[in-house]
């Protein structure tokens, strides 16, 4: 959002897919299949712009294979937040004859400048959810993980310029704020040494907000500070998404994680001990190089014991560059896409254990999508429901009871 933000705040118009001087585009290398859609978004705006500037991780990684697409294609290392801050401050001819060298010193060298100052909008963005972009960077080096060659080294926002933020975004009209970052669990006020339950408590403080969530948060990062803003601060939802990656520990071992399947759940029954309510998401990796058909039974065991209610699955992808890659693709394709549809099946299971326990209960569901035939939102614990047309207008907080379950969600009664 901040890239966004400063071309926004610069004058630059938000016309997607339209006829347009220049696109801009913020390009992802998390997977193979991010960079190659980094990459088709580049020639899908070659058609619609008579200029295309690309930015983000993916030029970070490899610039070249942008600058090869097309004349017109200019790509621009060095952080999607400093790049805009510079397409939006300076001339874009001055841009276009600068080296790669010279533009990533350049944003290497005013990054913190530009990722915090730039923050926030005075436009609104139509949305009820506000994403705070607290902390950049990444020290675990996991050895599938190209992010910290491309993000650096974990940095963190001061409390300060958070909170001013907060209070704008309040002011657009967003009253839930989602606590953002890399390595967010890392966070570490720069200026009174706060941590992220510590800033979650301050966020809950700015007049109009109404809730505060985390986009997601390692295990190793759920500190006692983080377990107190669960418990004693009412405005702090009751969910966290807390990264698996395998129930395997040969396999977390090879993936460099900084913990085995025992610390995993020990902390999750600890977290649970300490805030019953708390509804658990995670991600998970299958077809890893060393993931065999036991291991994988395994981390399916794993979600069960943990209490799981949704996995994200992503497909083992090598990157280039990474300690893993060096294991090779050993996975076969179709048993990588077998082994997801067995744990999407079972995450299937899982959440609807989670809703079907909803039923009858009274859920507060903040309303972000308003339509004739209904409209829909999420409770605190990131449950989604559907209500009846004109149960409220979008940004309000309503209570509903749950009455059925839906293919994603609940439906509910006003």
């Amino acid at each position: 959002m901040l890239a966004r933000d400063a071309l926004l705040a610069a004058g630059h118009a938000e016309v997607p897919e339209a006829e347009a001087d220049l696109h801009v585009i913020n390009t992802c290398c998390i997977t193979s299949e991010a960079e190659s859609k980094s990459r088709q978004s580049t020639r899908r705006s070659l058609k619609h712009a008579d200029r295309v500037i690309v930015a983000g991780c993916a030029v970070n990684l490899n610039p070249r294979q942008f600058g090869e697409i097309d004349p017109r294609v200019t790509p621009l290392p060095g952080t999607a937040d400093a790049v805009a801050r510079r397409i939006a401050t300076q001339p874009l001819d001055g841009l276009a004859t600068a080296t790669v060298d010279d533009l990533n010193a350049a944003c290497v060298d005013t990054d913190h400048d530009i990722l915090w100052r730039s923050a926030g909008s005075d436009r609104s963005t139509g949305r009820t959810r506000g994403f705070v972009k607290v902390q950049d960077g990444c020290d675990c080096h996991c050895a599938y993980c190209i992010i910290p060659t491309v993000r650096g080294q974990a940095r963190s926002r001061p409390v300060g310029a958070i909170l001013d933020e907060v209070a704008r975004r309040v002011a657009d009209g967003q009253p839930e704020m989602v606590m953002t970052g890399i390595s967010v669990g890392d966070y570490r006020d720069p200026e009174r040494g706060l941590e992220l339950g510590e800033l979650m408590c301050e966020v809950a403080g700015v007049p109009g907000v109404q809730r505060v969530r985390l986009s997601s948060v390692e295990v190793i990062h759920v500190k006692d500070s983080l377990l107190r803003a669960l418990t004693d601060e009412p405005k702090v939802c009751p969910h966290l998404h807390v990264p698996m990656q395998s129930g395997d520990d040969a396999v977390l071992r090879d993936m460099g994680r900084h913990y085995d399947r025992a610390e995993y759940l020990d902390q999750i029954a600890g977290l649970r001990a300490a805030a019953p309510h708390v509804n658990l998401t995670t991600d998970v990796i299958v077809g890893f190089p060393t993931e065999d058909e036991p291991a994988f039974e395994r981390t399916l065991d794993a979600v069960d014991e943990a209490g799981i209610s949704r996995v994200h699955v992503f497909p083992y992808s090598p990157r280039p560059g990474t300690r893993a890659a060096e294991l090779g693709d050993r996975v076969a394709p179709q048993e990588k896409k077998r082994r997801s549809q067995v744990l999407r099946g079972r995450s299937e299971v899982r959440s609807r254990l989670h809703r079907t326990a909803k039923l009858g209960h009274v859920q507060t569901v903040l309303i972000d999508k308003v339509a004739d035939s209904q409209c829909s939102g999420y409770t605190a614990d990131y449950t989604r429901c559907y209500l009846p047309a004109g149960a409220g207008d979008r940004g309000e907080i309503v209570t509903v009871t749950a009455r059925a379950l839906h293919a994603d969600g609940l439906r509910c009664d006003a």
